[in-house]
């Protein structure tokens, strides 16, 4: 294989949602590969049978494409490739490199253990030294056992992306279990298998993976095998200043699509978790990040997952974006549909225009539609209060506003704000005094869009029958 080809491979395990962490994870492989012109590629690492489901791994792959991060070719089941994994296993074991072990789980603790206390957590290598005989007897007995890789002395050590060289003497390292007395491999001998066969060029994960690096190198190089060039990224933190997880809100990317989100907000936002585009206000496109993406600029610091800061994304995003796509993500929701999809495409896209620059998710759109395009407001108390405004005195400001309206032979924003301003000279008010009152009996909420774009997007007759409804409210 020619070594210029970058291949890197997501790897989660279908236990769960696909959540921020490995989102992440998953673009920072993505922006890497694409500009070294590389391939991206999906592996389901599936061998623990008993937690796995589909379910979690059409989730995943739902979520990814929906981020835009699809794989490059077919998703990699580690479960097909058990007899590879064992294969390895015996490889090792033949080469007097790994070594069968009898000990169970309680004799091996009770000689790591003295007066009730732990001495030591590494396993003390009491099978390594049994001779033949004693290994044949045993398995004669159906004595069962579990194949330990074999430490070699000396130190192991690897150059970072992102932590530069890092390294560990090997006694700190225990003889790990490649395959279990059930005869499953354990996941340093998959990942090892997997990334040998699959062509892994370059692995991109969190720096929890620090300590299983080290082991994974070292079954490399018995194998006789180049390991990938390692980048681990420090782990995202809640406000608290701990690992990011279900106590600090939705972490399931495809919760963050119901939601409401946009996947370029969401895209941009994973952007800067760790690493950060020239803009930081800047909402980005795949290619633009691709363009921009750098290890050298990852900062080492663990970030901190702020909703604010998405937030702020996900309106700029929603305020960039089309109408018409808007139109096409609230379609998807029926329910959406069998209430406006008479209302014409044309006026759907202009009311998405008109209040687009107020919206945060796409969720807020639906009580928007539902104040614009319903019959009829039911006005809140509560909400009036705001106004600060005597319902007698308005009632009659607003039947002079009614008036004026219903005379109107060019129905208009502009000529309706010309009716407007001219009752608020004769009765010695200011225009908001009148502009205000018009707003809430037009939408029944103090904070709008421009009145006079409404009184244009509403239409004469629905204007006039909204203030005739807010007359009857005030008496």
């Amino acid at each position: 294989m020619n070594e210029l080809n970058k291949i890197v491979r997501f790897a989660p395990s279908p236990t769960g949602h696909l959540h921020i962490g490995g989102a992440r994870t998953a673009l920072f492989n993505y922006l890497f590969v694409k500009k070294e012109g590389g391939k991206f590629v999906l592996r389901i690492e599936d061998t623990d049978k008993e937690r796995s489901s589909d379910e979690m791994t059409r989730e995943i792959i739902e979520g990814l494409d929906w981020l835009g991060l699809s794989s490059d070719s077919p998703p990699w089941y580690q479960s097909d490739h058990i007899k590879d994994h064992t294969g390895i296993a015996e490889k090792l074991l033949e080469e007097n490199k790994a070594y069968k072990c009898f000990c169970t789980r309680e004799e091996a603790e009770a000689r790591r253990t003295r007066d009730g206390k732990i001495q030591h957590f590494m396993y003390d290598r009491h099978c390594l030294g049994l001779s033949s005989d004693e290994i044949e007897n045993k398995i004669k007995n159906k004595m069962p056992y579990v194949i330990r890789f074999k430490v070699p002395e000396g130190e192991t050590k690897f150059k970072d992306r992102i932590h530069k060289e890092v390294k560990t003497n090997n006694k700190e390292i225990d003889d790990f279990i490649i395959l279990r007395s059930d005869g499953s491999p354990t996941y340093q001998l998959s990942v090892v298998s997997d990334d040998i066969a699959m062509n892994i060029t370059d692995v991109v994960r969190g720096d929890d993976h620090i300590s299983n690096t080290f082991k994974q190198i070292l079954v490399f190089l018995a194998l006789g095998k180049k390991p990938p060039r390692y980048s681990h990224l420090p782990l995202i933190m809640g406000a608290d200043k701990k690992k990011l997880s279900k106590r600090h809100g939705v972490t399931s990317i495809l919760e963050f699509r119901r939601n409401g989100y946009l996947p370029e907000a969401m895209v941009t936002y994973l952007s800067h978790l760790s690493w950060s585009p020239n803009d930081h206000k800047k909402i980005y496109n795949l290619k633009e990040l691709i363009k921009d993406f750098k290890f050298s600029a990852i900062s080492k610091n663990s970030p901190i997952f702020d909703y604010d800061k998405l937030n702020f994304l996900n309106a700029k995003a929603i305020k960039e974006k089309d109408p018409v796509e808007v139109l096409e993500l609230l379609s998807e929701d029926k329910d959406f549909m069998d209430t406006y999809k008479g209302e014409g495409s044309e006026r759907l896209t202009s009311l998405i225009s008109l209040v687009k620059p107020r919206m945060k998710k796409v969720h807020d759109f639906y009580p928007q539609f539902k104040t614009y395009l319903s019959e009829k407001l039911d006005y809140d108390d509560e909400e009036f209060a705001k106004l600060d405004a005597e319902k007698p005195a308005l009632g009659e400001l607003m039947k002079s506003l009614f008036e004026g309206i219903e005379k109107l032979d060019d129905f208009n924003g502009e000529n309706v704000e010309l009716i407007l301003r001219d009752i608020a000279e004769k009765r010695n008010i200011k225009a908001g005094g009148i502009i205000h009152p018009l707003r809430f009996a037009l939408t029944n909420t103090t904070v709008s869009p421009s009145i006079f774009e409404i009184v244009k997007f509403l239409g004469k007759e629905s204007v006039l029958k909204r203030i005739n409804s807010f007359i009857d409210f005030l008496k």
